[in-house]
């Protein structure tokens, strides 16, 4: 069977820029671990430009547009050869998912207290309510989709 679509997709230099400041930050992070010398660095990216700049703290370490671009008016423009492959989709969608991911996880670890308890407070009631929070209102969707798609017409 072959591919539907035309390889469009790229690994972004972005991306790879995070993938390797990570690998290098891992490396010295497991080297303080060993030997328990000096100071442990803090997990910053090296492009980080103001941490105070809020609303441009993801530009340039995590700016994702190119992904964004190429994905929307390249790969998806389909069908056929005009458009990508699903593993350019695929490709792309990690790329971005995992860069707006290490982004949230990086505003989080260095959120305010406010934001902090707040966001702790909706885990509490969204998530740790047993049998009311998210959690066990996937499972109870999980299990009344079984069943329904077990009845007949």
């Amino acid at each position: 069977m072959a591919a539907h679509g035309t390889s469009k997709g790229t690994v972004d230099g972005k991306f790879k820029q995070r993938i390797a400041n990570l690998e290098e930050r891992v490396k010295k992070s497991a080297e303080h671990f060993k030997t328990q010398s000096g100071y442990r660095d803090w997990n910053v990216p090296k492009e980080l430009h103001d941490p105070l700049d809020v609303p441009s703290l993801h530009v340039p370490a995590w700016e994702r547009n190119s992904i964004n671009q190429l994905y929307s008016e390249t790969i998806l423009v389909g069908p056929g050869d005009a458009g990508g492959t699903c593993g350019d989709i695929i490709a792309m969608k990690w790329q971005a998912d995992f860069m707006a991911t290490e982004e949230r996880a990086f505003r989080m670890r260095h959120a305010s207290f406010t934001r902090s308890a707040a966001a702790m407070h909706s885990r509490l009631k969204g998530h740790g309510t047993g049998g009311q929070g998210v959690f066990s209102v996937l499972e109870k969707t999980v299990a009344s989709w079984i069943e329904l798609g077990g009845v007949s017409g």
